[in-house]
């Protein structure tokens, strides 16, 4: 039972953190005027 709980929690917690650090990722990539503010 605790392991169901565990997994559970890991799932929603990756879920949670991951997609919105794809969504920046992807409006990073797609917005060109952001390339003058990463230092290249």
């Amino acid at each position: 039972m605790e392991t169901i709980i565990i997994l559970a929690l890991v799932i929603v917690v990756a879920w949670i953190l991951f997609r919105p650090i794809k969504k920046k990722e992807l409006d990073r990539y797609n917005d060109r005027d952001n390339w003058s503010n990463m230092g290249f």
